[in-house]
């Protein structure tokens, strides 16, 4: 009876293992981490089936191989749990640490596969004979294994529940790795308890029983949490596949039955029966197909929706309708950048999603025009980071590849409603989808910037290196508050470069002269020390150099700074058409947080910065007139309010009323 039960559970475990490994190859391949589980589900498909054969086979001749592929898939099993566990969890580039694990953990694996397959008289395990390497005891050996194979899954399990901590509010993101979670302790603990001995693990069907709950788990994370594949795709792959899996009996049946009958009735020894029903297969299995999906497809709307994608080269059973992409990709920016909320509004005002906490009648942070060419599709609104921070150049760029992508998933729900002949044109406007979708992944996986520094003047003064903010600028013996002003001095001054004299009164104005020039050298010495490191400057100067007298800031040591992107895109005038202008403008007024170097140390409160800020500061109201006027003509009354409201608090009062009255005097109402 218990080999009875040891096999029934490998049964149900390869049946599952099958077949959801195919499911996520075949209707998921290109979402990440689909490989990993489908190479997770061969090792249990083959653990599986070469103990099923071993046990109910009479051929002993094939037991020694059998049991090598059963070893080698069971040593394989834990580091591929790991490594689908790291893939679930961790949305952006692994650690070191993480990846070192993984590492490790194939490489346990593959040594005690190799041995298995070197040595197999000699297995690791609790009995004689077993493997003794160099003189070691064999149940020491078979202890260690069993414990590096526990470790393993309980850092599996441990990367699952920190996920899980990290899920915050996404409902949806909480309950996969919730089923992700349990699947793996359920597996972990049969994987364990399938290798100890019989004292403490129990019977062999005990830990293979919660190797099958395991896979039934799986079932339930992938079928009704979409942990690969949406929710529509889910349900249909799974009435397509029990419906081609019934037909297919019911159709293997007929032609056995009918083979039987022209051999015993008829006399025909040749497979005539066979031969014709492949050749009736072949030609019936297109229409057979389509008025399958028809049957099962539901209300006229999606059998035409169905033609559409098969005229467009898409597979009619796995196809996500794009409008039901919004939603996870806002909530998978949302969760990345760790912002409050985002939102999109399409063209006519409706909320097509939302995730998080955001006011739309106010709202705070970025607001991006959803564009296609020339059109307008809607407006995407993200939310500030709950950290109150501004956003980085990296995640400004990841924003707007999210806009395009958005701005092309609701044009071509549009399109894909109303216009199911334009056949040639949904077909490009698809590939741009699917191309700006793996832009935005990329920059979703890797939102960190690379090299130089990154300077952020306009409002709180942040300064990063690699995406790290910079918090000690001078040496050990210089303070870093004044290495700080420095360097806004020399940013300032660009080109231009500064005297001396100009940062000793700036600086150091309470000072003797001498003491003064001591701490300046010394401030300098640090200043430039503090710059090889965080920006990788090779020169001697460490990228501050002394010319004519002046002191200037080497050019590439900044990289890029808001400063220099908001001047940039003042200054694009009638460049570029209205709907880029209009998303330009909204990219200034986001980088626009505050006053220019209004928080320096020093500096900040001194006069030589005032003329600079002044300018900025009136750029900004201009800027802010003139997006208020565009919106204004587009009648969006509310975002020309708000743009009114920011130019107000910026100008003052008498000059918010000067304001208004050349906004209605541009558009011809005064």
């Amino acid at each position: 009876m218990a080999e009875l039960l040891e096999i029934a559970a490998h049964g149900v475990t390869a049946i599952l293992a099958t077949w959801l490994g195919l499911l996520v190859l075949t209707r998921a391949r290109s979402v990440r981490g689909s490989r990993v589980f489908g190479f997770l589900c061969l090792l249990l498909v083959l653990w599986s089936v070469a103990i099923i054969i071993q046990r109910g086979g009479h051929d002993s001749s094939v037991k020694p191989g059998l049991n090598v592929i059963e070893d080698v898939a069971a040593f394989l099993l834990p580091a591929a749990t790991l490594h689908i566990a790291l893939t679930v969890t961790i949305e952006g580039r692994r650690s070191r640490s993480a990846t070192a694990l993984l590492l490790a953990a194939y490489l346990v694996g593959g040594v005690a596969a190799l041995q298995a397959a070197i040595d197999p008289t000699h297995p690791i395990g609790f009995q004689p004979p077993f493997w003794e390497p160099f003189g070691m005891p064999g149940a020491i050996v078979g202890w260690g294994f069993v414990t590096l194979r526990a470790f393993i899954f309980a850092a599996a399990i441990a990367y699952l529940l920190s996920g899980l901590g990290r899920a915050g509010h996404d409902a949806a993101r909480r309950r996969q790795l919730l089923a992700a979670l349990l699947t793996v302790a359920v597996g972990a603990a049969g994987g364990v308890a399938r290798i100890l001995p019989e004292p403490l693990g129990g019977p062999p069907w005990v830990g293979v029983s919660l190797v099958a709950a395991a896979a039934v788990l799986a079932s339930y994370a992938i079928l009704a949490q979409h942990l690969f594949v949406a929710a529509d795709v889910a349900g249909r792959a799974l009435r397509w596949s029990v419906l081609a899996g019934l037909a297919l009996v019911a159709y293997i049946a007929l032609i056995i039955g009918l083979e039987a009958f022209a051999t015993s009735v008829l006399g025909i020894e040749p497979p005539l029966v066979t031969a014709l029903a492949i050749v009736v297969t072949l030609a019936l299995i297109g229409p057979i197909a389509d008025r399958a999906g028809g049957l099962f497809a539901g209300d006229a709307q999606f059998t035409d929706e169905l033609r559409l994608l098969q005229a467009l080269g898409s597979d009619s059973i796995v196809v996500q309708r794009p409008d039901e992409a919004v939603g996870p990709a806002l909530e998978r920016i949302t969760r990345t950048f760790e912002l409050a909320g985002a939102a999109v509004i399409d063209g006519g005002g409706e909320v097509r999603a939302r995730v998080g906490e955001i006011d739309l009648d106010r709202p705070a942070g970025l607001r991006l025009p959803l564009t296609t060419g020339r059109e307008i599709e809607g407006y995407a609104i993200f939310a500030p980071a709950l950290d109150g921070s501004g956003f980085t150049p990296s995640q400004l760029h990841a924003l707007r590849l999210a806009a395009s992508f958005l701005a092309s998933t609701l044009k071509l729900a549009d399109r894909q409603s109303s216009q199911l002949l334009a056949l040639a044109g949904l077909r490009a406007e698809r590939r741009a989808v699917e191309t700006r979708g793996s832009e935005l992944e990329d920059a979703l996986t890797d939102p960190s910037d690379a090299d130089g520094l990154h300077v952020h003047a306009l409002g709180s003064f942040r300064v990063e290196a690699r995406g790290t903010p910079i918090r000690r600028w001078g040496g050990e013996k210089a303070g870093s508050r004044q290495a700080e002003a420095v360097f806004a001095f020399l940013f300032d001054r660009g080109d231009r470069g500064v005297a001396k004299d100009e940062i000793l009164e700036v600086v150091w104005p309470d000072v003797d002269l001498d003491r003064a020039d001591v701490a300046f050298h010394r401030t300098l010495l640090g200043l430039r020390r503090r710059l090889r490191e965080v920006a990788g400057i090779d020169a001697a100067d460490g990228g501050v150099s002394y010319h004519n007298d002046r002191y200037r800031l080497a050019p590439e040591v900044v990289a890029w700074s808001d400063v220099a992107q908001f001047e940039a895109i003042a200054g694009s005038g009638a460049s570029v058409n209205e709907a880029e202008q209009l998303r330009l403008l909204e990219e200034a007024r986001s980088l626009y947080r505050g006053d220019y170097l209004d928080d320096v140390p020093f500096y900040g409160d001194s006069t030589p910065v005032e003329e600079r800020r002044t300018a900025l500061r009136a750029a900004c109201v201009e800027m802010l007139l003139d997006l208020a006027r565009r919106y204004a003509d587009r009648g969006e009354r509310r975002a020309a309010a708000a743009c009114m409201r920011q130019a107000q608090s910026l100008d003052g009062e008498a000059g918010a009323a000067e304001s208004a009255r050349r906004l209605l005097a541009d558009r011809g109402t005064a």
